[in-house]
């Protein structure tokens, strides 16, 4: 790390930093890779998620994934995601396809209380189709339930899942998500695959409800596919603090045949040093 890149970490010239970023960010895309380092820009959790994926898909030495969001509602989560991976697509020579999942009509109706009625109501953050397809481009919104839409779409030989965003609030809908991967094809999926969770650590939220519970049970039913905390984003980050980096994810497909095995490449190793 450079002494100006390290000096930039420290408070207060982080926030002079970013915020002169916010503008640069506006002026020219070439600004967006500083501009996530420093969160000076809108979803910087799908920004960082995205490169995230493009460093693993690299890894195993794939050119191309899907990012998908599950939970839509009005669309500004799914336009920073094709917005952010343009930028992505740009700098990694990656190819990235967006695709958001949606009932359209609002959270469906509570399930259990491990879907939060004392936080949430049926019928909220609804998704205005046709306002949103006439603004998302190459971009595809998938309408239905998620737990019928989304093993279907895995199944139909896409590029293999990079990132996922999980924004469906509920553990019932969040569950049916998940459940939807662990069955997928290995091929569907990126080997390890970069994922965000937004509705969870939030107040009123417990670990026991919700998608954080979803997470739970999921990792107890698949032995061969498990969510891990990624704490090591934060590190070397200006802004390490921040609580959306409590709420990535790296979900590891141990089944898959990439997984298995290694690369060949030159065999690493530590040089010792004087210490004097």
């Amino acid at each position: 790390m450079s002494f100006l890149t390290a000096v930039g970490r420290e408070a207060p010239f982080r926030s002079v930093l970013c915020a002169a970023l916010k503008v640069a960010y506006k002026l020219t895309p070439s600004a967006f890779r500083w501009a996530a380092y420093f969160d000076a820009i809108p979803y910087v959790h799908y920004a960082v998620g995205l490169a995230r994926a493009a460093e693993f898909a690299a890894l195993f030495g794939i050119r191309s994934f899907s990012a998908i969001e599950l939970g839509v509602a009005g669309g500004n989560g799914l336009m920073w995601l094709s917005k952010h991976a343009r930028s992505v697509s740009t700098q990694t020579g990656m190819t990235i396809r967006v695709v958001g999942f949606d009932n359209a009509t609002g959270l469906p109706p509570i399930a259990d209380w491990r879907d939060a009625p004392w936080v949430y109501s049926p019928g909220e953050y609804p998704c205005d189709v046709d306002a949103l397809t006439k603004r998302l481009g190459r971009s595809e919104l998938v309408l239905g339930d998620i737990a019928e839409t989304l093993p279907e779409w895995l199944a139909q030989g896409h590029a293999p899942v990079g990132f996922l965003a999980v924004d469906v609030d509920y553990y019932s809908s969040a569950i049916a998500g998940l459940k939807a991967l662990g069955s997928a094809a290995p091929q569907a999926l990126l080997p390890i695959c970069e994922s965000y969770f937004d509705d969870i650590l939030c107040r009123g939220m417990p670990r026991f409800a919700g998608e954080f519970a979803a997470i739970a049970e999921f990792n107890k039913s698949n032995s061969h596919r498990q969510f891990d905390r990624d704490d090591s984003l934060g590190e070397w980050r200006p802004f390490s603090e921040r609580l959306w980096l409590k709420r990535m994810y790296s979900f590891y497909c141990l089944d898959h045949p990439l997984m298995q095995t290694h690369r060949q490449r030159q065999p690493r190793g530590l040089d010792l040093v004087d210490a004097s």
